[in-house]
């Protein structure tokens, strides 16, 4: 037989002394003997011996093979990996930067700046994105965005969703109503998609996507068009390609207000990059979501929600601004944002409960002479809302058919009411020589909303009647208010500006030390503290 390379016989027995262990288990390993090992020559000579020999030939022409243990085993260590460590969102985010360089311009350095003299900005700020911020980074890391872009809600609108500015624009992400509508936001009496954290995010994703392609995956340049419009950007390149000069966003001339925006935003990413530098603080933000989504396909009373969620109101409103009503659209599915861990209750109210019984109603019979449309006139409610809750195929009503009349009820019911339940409302009981007017006037409301709280067709009342012109509950509104700088346009009265705002004339003219009487000049400035959710 021809003999084995001393090599491959050290190969055959190191293998053997791996496997045998591994395979066998603990439970099959030879007793240790005090007997002296014997050399690998030795014990590799028996592996040359003829398979012909060894009684336990095991099938396939292996060869069973007894090793004898050595006196000195070697030990197998099983070495702790380690879990890997858990990241904060904050660390996430600077893992995505793509847009921060090394090196910062002045105009940079001095918003940064502006930041760390102002510590309780930056406070506020964060505490206002903790509700949304992991969603944005969430949603911009699945689209391949710079993380950077987490932070431009704080820029533009310091993460509050009820924030309105001048220009009309509305939410975390600052949509005007004609790029809400190019984006496919829904904008109603109901629903105002721009505040809605999840639509406007999805919108605000797409429509960065388009200016990034548009300026050549020129981010900066992209950024600029969002705060100005491309076609300002488009024509400031334009003239300084004609020039000979740079066509960066550094080098292009642009509105005062956009020289600064793409500095602020950052700034504010080399604070997060490397806070300890500036002995900044930040405060924790978990890598995890704040809220859950629950899907709603009827109709339903906020009110409900609130009860049987548990959820603070603030808490709510703050996570479901979009709504403009105490109870959501009649058609179409909806979601309800709630914080994680409260919607259960929810979930299990709608698998059990009849959704007829979501919206608080009234039941009206149908008199000779009755149209649908006659009826949802009377009621102040939408015809093809009318139809939807009761199911109706088509117009035709049966004389003492029953209707279900949904209660229609503006959002400072809602909050009112889960607040504190035993807020009651102010009532005024109508005297002779009253008006809509005087009594709006006296208790420091509008015409609109007394009209809304009481449910009148018109301005005609009636000596004895008992309106509602208020409530106990002002602390509530109060969290929503929000300071406005208004440009008074041509044709702007008093009267047009507190009917558009919902607010009164006494009001606007104590905020601006003016008089009613006052003549009011195109571009004049007024501040208007209104409520951001009925804007």
């Amino acid at each position: 037989m021809q003999s084995v390379p001393r090599h491959f016989q050290a190969l055959l027995l190191s293998t053997a002394l791996c496997t045998v262990p591994l395979l066998s288990g603990c439970a099959l390993l030879p007793e240790i003997k005090n007997t002296a090992a014997k050399s690998p020559t030795e014990t590799a000579e028996k592996l040359t011996e003829s398979p012909s020999k060894s009684p336990e030939t095991a099938q396939g022409g292996f060869t069973s093979v007894q090793i004898e243990p050595s006196e000195n085993p070697i030990p197998i260590v099983f070495e702790e990996i380690p879990e890997p460590k858990a990241i904060d969102l904050w660390q996430r985010i600077r893992e995505g930067f793509k847009l921060t360089p090394e090196s910062m311009p002045a105009s940079v350095t001095k918003q940064r700046d502006w930041y760390l003299r102002n510590p309780s900005y930056l406070k506020t700020v964060f505490s206002r994105a903790q509700p949304y911020i992991y969603y944005v980074t969430d949603e911009l890391d699945k689209a391949g965005l710079p993380l950077e872009l987490a932070l431009l809600p704080i820029v533009e609108s310091t993460y509050d969703p009820l924030a309105y500015s001048h220009s009309h624009a509305v939410g975390l992400w600052q949509f005007i109503p004609s790029t809400a509508k190019s984006l496919g936001l829904r904008r109603d009496r109901w629903f105002d998609g721009r505040r809605d954290v999840i639509y406007s995010t999805q919108a605000a994703i797409t429509y960065l996507e388009k200016l990034n392609k548009r300026f050549d995956n020129d981010w900066l340049l992209a950024l600029a068009a969002y705060n100005s419009g491309q076609g300002n950007v488009g024509k400031s390149i334009r003239r300084n390609r004609k020039l000979g000069k740079g066509t960066d966003f550094w080098s292009i001339s642009l509105p005062r207000e956009t020289r600064n925006y793409v500095p602020q935003l950052l700034a504010l990413a080399t604070l997060i990059r490397d806070p300890e530098q500036y002995d900044l603080k930040l405060p924790a933000m978990p890598n995890q979501p704040f809220f859950e989504v629950v899907e709603i396909e009827s109709q339903i009373d906020l009110n409900n929600v609130v009860k049987v969620t548990a959820v603070d109101v603030a808490d709510f409103t703050r996570l479901n601004p979009a709504y403009r009503r105490a109870i959501t659209p009649p058609e179409g599915k909806h979601n309800l944002l709630l914080p994680v861990g409260t919607a259960q209750p929810l979930r299990d109210m709608l698998a059990t409960t009849d959704p007829k019984t979501w919206v608080p109603h009234t039941e009206y019979a149908v008199a000779n002479g009755d149209t649908l449309s006659q009826i949802a006139a009377r009621f102040d409610i939408p015809t093809s809302w009318l139809r939807s809750r009761n199911n109706l195929r088509n117009d035709r009503l049966q004389i003492g058919q029953v209707l279900l009349i949904p209660h229609s009820r503006d959002n400072i019911d809602y909050l009112s009411n889960t607040l504190n339940t035993e807020v009651q409302p102010d009532y005024h009981l109508v005297r002779q020589g009253d008006s809509l007017w005087t009594i709006a006037r006296k208790y420091n409301t509008s015409i609109k909303r007394l009209r809304e709280r009481n449910k009148l067709s018109s301005n005609t009342l009636r000596i004895g009647d008992r309106l509602v012109v208020g409530s106990r509950a002002k602390e509530v509104t109060a969290k929503n208010l929000r300071k406005l700088s208004y440009r008074v346009r041509r044709g702007d009265s008093l009267s047009l500006i507190a009917s558009k705002f919902d607010i009164a004339i006494r009001d606007i003219t104590r905020w601006n030390k003016i008089r009613r009487s006052d003549l009011l000049q195109p571009g004049q400035r007024l501040t208007l503290f209104i409520d951001g959710l009925k804007i």
